[in-house]
């Protein structure tokens, strides 16, 4: 078949013509040897934003595909020794595998206590704090960016900069109203590069550190005001509040491979008992 036959054929085929209309009203796409493709197996995108004319493309580009995949296939089949891949044993291993796997996840699902309380995450992480080496600087911080027209600019610097206490309720009353950007969670720790392109690129923010914790900055359009809370270099050994979800993570796993473990035993236990685990 040529490449505009084929082309034709294709036009044909995805306008619907009747020629290739089944009994169940299912439409024939295309056809490699023996091998058949129809409408219901070709799956569209499901954002319903496709128009008419890319669904066609997109019809066509999938025939295309998987007419080079049957075509690979019929071609491996007559071409490959079949008995040499395994191809059976090796599909009735993944199967056996597969079912395996799925029923022991369901067994750990039923008996797995997810709950890590805070004394064990402290313990994994006293004990392997050194696995924990900051790759980046990390800070925590309040940030305010307002407009250079905002009112009440003077108030809301003295606010945010007083040594003594920080007035809290009166600046976030004021970044309600005037803020374009207002950001206060001491408890979260942001990475320095992210937090610094938040800045127009002619700022520098690189002086705030622990002994200068305050910064007022000023470009044509804005007012920023930045107070640090902490700071971890790079390199330094990370907080436990920034790593706790890794560590819980591995907590977790470790329950899960002791919970197969003890399944995988009481099974073992059990067939005996039962008589259907016998060794000869």
């Amino acid at each position: 078949m040529n490449k505009y036959f084929l082309h034709i054929s294709l036009i044909c085929v995805l306008s619907s013509c009747s020629f290739f209309q089944t009994e169940s009203d299912d439409l024939l796409l295309a056809r490699v040897g023996d091998s058949q493709l129809y409408e219901s197996q070709v799956n569209l995108p499901q954002n319903g934003e496709l128009s008419s004319y890319d669904s066609l493309v997109f019809k066509q580009q999938y025939i295309y595909n998987w007419a080079k995949q049957e075509l690979l296939l019929q071609k491996a089949v007559l071409n490959i020794n079949q008995e040499a891949l395994e191809i059976e044993k090796r599909l009735k291993a993944y199967r056996r595998s597969l079912m395996i796997h799925a029923y022991e996840q369901k067994l750990i699902q039923q008996s797995l206590d997810t709950l890590v309380l805070e004394d064990e995450l402290k313990s994994y992480y006293n004990e392997h704090a050194e696995d924990y080496l900051l790759s980046e600087k990390i800070i925590k911080v309040m940030f305010l960016k307002a407009s250079v027209m905002a009112p009440k600019l003077d108030a809301i610097s003295d606010w945010f900069f007083d040594a003594d206490t920080l007035k809290i309720d009166l600046i976030e009353s004021y970044s309600h109203q005037y803020a374009k950007r207002f950001y206060n969670n001491p408890e979260e720790w942001l990475i320095w590069e992210d937090f610094q392109e938040i800045f127009s690129s002619d700022l520098d923010i690189s002086s705030l550190s622990p002994k200068k914790n305050t910064l007022l900055l000023e470009d044509s359009l804005n007012v920023y005001l930045v107070r640090l809370h902490d700071l971890k270099l790079q390199g330094e050994i990370a907080p436990l509040e920034y790593v706790a979800d890794e560590i819980k993570s591995i907590l977790l796993n470790q329950r899960k491979l002791k919970s197969l473990e003890v399944i995988q035993s009481k099974l073992l236990e059990d067939a005996k008992t039962s008589k259907q685990f016998e060794i000869y």
